[in-house]
């Protein structure tokens, strides 16, 4: 069945979007495998990534916006600059440079107040999908064995959290046997660092084509609340243009 789900998730639905996207993400539910929305990346135009979020019946219900260096790009940094914003509630995330440090601003609502926090850059290590450039950038520590500790920026929680990434052995079937690598996926666990609170926290499970270093999968909660305002735990495939 997983294999199943994997193989139509790879050319499967786009929730209704026609358009130009380098990378579209099809977020699945685990227990139902049924899909939820699809998080579809827009061609990079100069330091900006936008990002568009269309639920399964083809509503567009979020966006974000990732913003790089000059001559960067949104995609080459583990600290790119992010607005985003659900258009179901009007949930509102953003993390901007000002300065010698990073302001983190939420608001759960478009009613609700604002709420921000200016953090030292030196305390932020990685922001949103910059995970993504970081775990590049630590390839070769990653891929040894070695266990990685960073803060990540959360504006929901006004502050940064101590996450810890490190290598695991990948589970049976983790991708479809049609188009399984010629070398073994590199799966990676993300939790907190520190071992009390993982009791009482989830963990993150990404896996990495080792060839092109790309995403391929991620399972746990996602940056995009459900339609009632709750935070969710889904399975995300992911696919390159």
């Amino acid at each position: 069945m997983f294999s199943l789900i994997v193989a139509a998730a790879l050319s499967g639905s786009t929730c209704g979007y026609d358009g130009p996207a380098q990378v579209i993400g099809r977020a699945y539910a685990p227990e139902s495998k049924s899909l939820v929305y699809c998080e579809l990346f827009l061609p990079t135009e100069g330091d900006k990534t936008t990002v568009l979020y269309y639920s399964a019946q083809g509503q567009r219900i979020a966006k974000k916006v990732l913003y790089g260096p000059a001559g960067h790009g949104s995609a080459g940094t583990p600290l790119p600059q992010v607005v985003q914003r659900d258009f179901r509630s009007g949930e509102q995330r953003e993390v901007r440079r000002q300065g010698d440090a990073w302001l983190l601003r939420y608001r759960a609502s478009g009613t609700a107040n604002w709420e921000q926090e200016l953090l030292a850059a030196r305390k932020v290590d990685v922001i949103d999908a910059g995970f993504d450039a970081y775990v590049r950038a630590h390839w070769q520590q990653l891929e040894a064995g070695q266990s990685l500790t960073f803060q990540f920026a959360s504006p929901p929680h006004g502050r940064t959290i101590k996450l810890r990434a490190h290598r695991v052995a990948c589970a049976s079937g983790t991708t479809p046997s049609r188009s399984e690598p010629a070398t073994p996926p590199l799966c990676l666990r993300v939790d907190l660092a520190q071992a009390l609170l993982r009791l009482f926290a989830g963990k993150l499970s990404l896996v990495y084509d080792t060839k092109t270093r790309r995403l391929l999968q991620f399972q746990g909660v996602v940056n995009l609340l459900d339609a009632r305002g709750k935070t969710q735990r889904l399975h995300l495939f992911y696919e390159y243009r």
